[in-house]
């Protein structure tokens, strides 16, 4: 009885010195689904590192990030294609279907964007997807490849592209009277795009009577 007892002890404690993943030492700031070999998503990751405005966005999205998480791109198809969502935490998915050449830089960019704004939390609001866009499409301009911008909506993608040249890039400062009209008829437009339509069994699209753009300019002045 006694040896049984020693050998339950030995057990419990060989079973308790195994780290789980969130208790071992971070080896990398961002990190994909997948640890062998590079990934397209790790690829994408690692070039817009080296950006003017994705080395920084990593940076930052990367301290609102609880302790010991980091951030984490996963694949799925139960997502629309050429999409990505963040699910809170750090935790973003995205579809690999029918992406072209710059589109996995900029998506990622806009969720990014959404954890430096957000951190842990998930806020389906619209007046957020705006600015997100925003942010992604100044993000193409800053690679060079403002052409690869577009959202699933003709309008939106060109209301946003009007919103951005309402701005002084270096301050954040709207520089046109034009911009409340710009924002109105990009809010008009998101509401019509399949990914913003509330859906049972999901917490609503909400939109706020407000067009602050405050963390988007608050990036901007931040960057060196």
């Amino acid at each position: 009885m006694k040896m049984n007892v020693l050998i339950l002890v030995a057990i419990f404690l060989l079973g308790s010195c195994t780290e789980s993943p969130l208790e071992m030492e971070q080896e990398d700031e961002i990190f994909s689904d997948t640890r062998s070999g590079i990934s397209p998503i790790d690829e994408a990751l690692a070039n817009l590192k080296t950006t003017r405005l994705g080395g920084p966005l990593l940076t930052y999205a990367s301290l609102r990030c609880p302790p010991k998480y980091v951030i984490e791109f996963t694949s799925t198809f139960s997502i629309p294609e050429r999409s990505m969502r963040y699910m809170g935490m750090g935790w973003v998915l995205y579809n690999p279907n029918n992406l072209q050449n710059g589109d996995l830089e900029q998506l990622a960019f806009h969720e990014l964007f959404h954890i430096y704004k957000d951190g842990n939390d998930v806020n389906r609001v619209l007046n957020d997807e705006i600015e997100a866009y925003m942010a992604q499409y100044i993000f193409c301009l800053s690679v060079g490849r403002p052409e690869i911008f577009k959202t699933s909506n003709d309008e939106l993608t060109e209301n946003i592209i009007k919103l951005v040249k309402c701005m002084d890039l270096d301050s954040g400062t709207i520089t046109s009277d034009e911009f409340a009209s710009h924002y109105d008829k990009a809010m008009r437009a998101i509401k019509q795009c399949s990914l913003y339509q509330n859906k049972e069994g999901e917490a609503p699209w909400v939109e706020y009577p407000i067009r602050d753009i405050s963390t988007l300019c608050n990036f901007l002045r931040s960057i060196k």
